[in-house]
């Protein structure tokens, strides 16, 4: 979820938001119409309006887009635009739109549901021949030497506290992504495209590239820096490259077990894989790195699969031929679902469900606060 000061943020970010501006202003015509998905306060939707469009529908899952609605007021177009908080793959419009906007991504366009919703949003509310914003993202990766951040990550559980061994920290920190932003004096190779995801066309939500670098220069590398470039319409577009001027976007760094002294034409070869599962990403990276004769090979099989501190009791629970039963928080959960009735108010259901199941629920706000998580989230 983001707040209104991340959201000014994104539109202070000049590269980012002239490019997109620039993309609405081409895209959009006369008595179009526009879908905005995740629009938070409804910049671009407003943007959509100034081009000349017919009906702008800005929508987001969160209630950010009520305060879009008072943005709209404050810049005269609310008459032509319409506010709906919701998943936009649950969204049902009166029409097909000639345009769709979105900026969905986190730091990588592998975000989430980010691929699944433009989509979905492509097939079913997307006019034949209509424009979608961005068509196309490039993902870009280069070896990297990140030394300063690496030892941080690293140096609290080597030796910081002598007493105790920590160690065995590093198997989940080094199996895990993190954001950083990089200078472009920090590449130790040229960049290699592994991913082009063609929303025009119908992006795929999941990516795998074999990829050869070869090094530019002596130096220690960390391990492996991702970014990507947009490209909103055609010769319009803006990049998150550690070459481009800073924009509100990080790269991503997948760090390796340790790290590795490289040398001018040295070649380095990594397998990459970006995978859905459920919600979150799975990331898997494996890499060798051929020795000098002096030095053995070196192999790192990474995944945030091993970064994660999964039990075997969770796991089990995620089977398939897992026979669940409620706990008694899940049974209380499920016996407000069923006191959202259209007749009951939460008041009602809150001081019931306490009375019901007092060690969930101590004290009746308790339940209240329960109650009302569930009908916002729930009812209609």
């Amino acid at each position: 979820m983001y707040a209104l000061c991340d959201f000014g943020q994104m539109t202070a970010d000049r590269e980012r938001f002239t490019a997109y501006s620039q993309a609405i202003k081409q895209a959009v015509r006369p008595g179009d119409s526009v879908l905005e998905i995740g629009c938070g306060p409804g910049v671009f939707a407003l943007l959509a309006c100034q081009a000349g469009a017919r009906k702008v529908y800005a929508v987001d899952s969160e209630e950010i887009v009520h305060f879009a609605r008072e943005l709209a007021v404050a810049n005269g177009v609310s008459d032509r635009m319409e506010f709906i908080q919701s998943d936009s793959r649950k969204l049902q419009l009166p029409e097909r739109v000639n345009v769709i906007v979105s900026d969905i991504r986190g730091a990588l366009p592998f975000f989430g549901q980010a691929i699944a919703a433009i989509e979905d949003a492509r097939k079913r509310l997307l006019l034949p021949g209509g424009r979608l914003i961005p068509q196309r993202d490039t993902l870009r990766a280069a070896v990297v030497e990140a030394g300063d951040f690496y030892s941080s990550l690293v140096s609290p559980w080597l030796g910081a506290t002598p007493l105790l061994n920590l160690s065995l920290s590093l198997s989940l920190l080094l199996n895990e992504t993190y954001k950083r932003r990089f200078g472009h004096n920090q590449l130790l190779t040229a960049a290699q495209t592994w991913a082009v995801l063609d929303y025009s066309a119908g992006a795929r939500a999941c990516a795998t590239a074999d990829l050869n670098f070869s090094v530019t220069r002596d130096s220690m590398a960390h391990g492996i820096c991702l970014w990507f470039e947009a490209e909103l319409l055609d010769g319009i577009g803006f990049s998150s490259s550690p070459c481009s001027q800073k924009t509100v976007y990080q790269q991503v760094f997948l760090p390796w077990l340790e790290p590795v002294p490289v040398r001018q034409g040295q070649e380095i070869f990594v397998s990459l894989h970006a995978n859905l599962v459920g919600q979150e990403y799975v990331w898997r990276w494996e890499t060798k790195i051929p020795g000098n004769g002096k030095d053995a090979d070196r192999f790192f099989r990474q995944s945030t699969f091993q970064g994660a501190t999964f039990t075997p009791q969770s796991l089990r629970r995620r089977a398939a031929d897992f026979v669940p039963s409620l706990s008694e928080e899940g049974q209380a959960n499920r016996w407000m679902l069923q006191a959202i009735d259209g007749k009951t108010s939460l008041q009602e259901i809150a001081q019931a469900a306490a009375k019901k199941f007092p060690q969930i629920f101590p004290r009746w706000e308790d339940a209240l606060h329960r109650a009302a998580e569930l009908a916002t989230q729930f009812s209609r």
